[in-house]
């Protein structure tokens, strides 16, 4: 325990540290202020933005929180009325956000931008319409809430995460490496609890600093989004909050708080797995600086292994076109490698934090009849590339180390 608060003090002492931390925070914060000017709201003929827009559209949807019904479709429009107006620069007519929630999933209207838009003009039976035929697939209940929060939540989410795997990366470089650059490694390899310990300590000490680094930006994150738009829309359908439609993947047909749930949880592990990678790197570089620029390359990478996958399928793609017969054995090959490539990127941190919708990306992955039906075959095989990266950057981290303590 004396070794590890020693390593956990190293880490965390350095001003840099905690002024890197504010300003991830503070990163955060300017995003998600740049997102609240976009609120809007009309309601009898008066027109409120940012914060006075949410507050009262939260006030009108008190009103009819619950289950929606075709009844209470009805009251909102008979209230309301329909959103008026040609759609501006923001694809936002005059309307709120009940009104707008009718139009958009009850009624014959719809607005796709300033182009392509037709005033609506009746309600439609909930059971007639596309959301109320996903929610019967589902198996749940057509809940109305306020979750406009819960659908900026994973952008907000994905800036902070964006800004803590660089903090991570920037911390942990040092913890085998720093050793190596000031000649201190001989001297703590002969100290009482011996190097087993001492490797043991650094390892424990850089996962518990990036597990805190996460804790403390998601508790940020909903702290902003909970004090500002309430814990409603919790118990509504999650393709209400995510940029897939109706699809009919499992992951889409929960509960926003289950789905919710899920994200961070992979956000943990992309977390821990950037820093298993870092640990890995440092204990085999001999400074601070060489372990930065390496995980940064590697951090990095798989952007040139998606533009590399991109070329490949259009080589072969190409080739189809032409009229090449291509033997199916070859086919099934090529839909195998292309599906575990894909999976085995979007297994890197950088994506796992990053990608807004990752799990529902990782879910669409299809080659030829691989991952067809829920997709969970590709999320569970991502997310298993991702474990498997993590215990093994970790194990040959301490291994090096170790040896290092008999040359």
């Amino acid at each position: 325990m004396r070794l590890y608060k020693m390593e956990l003090y190293k880490l965390c002492h350095r001003k840099s540290f905690l002024a890197g931390f504010l300003f991830v925070l503070l990163i955060g914060l300017l995003f998600f202020y740049q997102e609240l000017q976009h609120s809007y709201c009309v309601v009898n003929g008066t027109t409120y933005t940012g914060l006075r827009a949410i507050q009262m559209n939260r006030q009108i949807t008190e009103e009819f929180k619950g289950v929606l019904t075709d009844e209470k479709a009805e009251r909102i429009i008979e209230k309301y009325g329909f959103p008026q107006g040609a759609p501006d620069d923001y694809s936002r007519q005059k309307d709120n956000f009940l009104n707008h929630f009718i139009m958009e999933y009850a009624s014959d209207g719809y607005n796709n931008g300033q182009d392509d838009y037709r005033p609506a003009t009746k309600t439609i039976p909930l059971r007639e319409t596309e959301l109320g035929r996903y929610h019967e697939a589902a198996g749940m209940a057509l809940r109305l809430e306020y979750y406009i929060g819960w659908s900026l939540f994973p952008d907000t989410l994905g800036i902070l995460m964006l800004g803590a795997s660089m903090l991570v990366l920037y911390v942990v470089s040092v913890v085998f490496s720093e050793e190596e650059q000031t000649g201190m490694k001989p001297l703590l390899f002969t100290t009482r609890e011996g190097p087993a310990f001492g490797t043991l300590a650094k390892t424990a000490a850089a996962f518990s600093v990036s597990a805190g680094i996460w804790f403390v930006s998601v508790c940020f994150g909903l702290l902003l989004h909970i004090t500002t738009f309430g814990i409603d829309g919790l118990g509504c359908i999650a393709s209400l909050i995510v940029q897939w439609g109706f699809f009919p993947l499992p992951l889409m047909m929960q509960p926003v708080g289950v789905y919710l749930a899920q994200l961070l949880l992979v956000s943990l592990l992309a977390i821990l797995e950037l820093c298993a990678i870092t640990i890995c790197i440092s204990a085999h570089c001999r400074s601070p600086f060489h372990t930065i620029v390496a995980a940064g390359i590697f951090y990095t990478l798989p952007f040139l292994g998606f533009a590399l996958l991109q070329t490949l399928l259009a080589l072969l793609t190409l080739l189809s076109v032409r009229g090449q017969t291509l033997h199916p054995g070859f086919l099934t090959l090529c839909a195998w490698f292309f599906f575990l490539l894909n999976c085995l990127l979007y297994s890197s941190p950088v994506y796992l934090l990053v990608a807004r919708d990752v799990l529902i990306e990782i879910a669409l992955i299809r080659f030829g009849t691989l991952n067809t039906g829920s997709g969970m075959t590709a999320v569970y095989t991502t997310l298993g590339i991702a474990l498997i990266v993590l215990l093994f950057c970790t194990v040959n981290a301490c291994r090096r180390y170790r040896r290092l303590s008999k040359i």
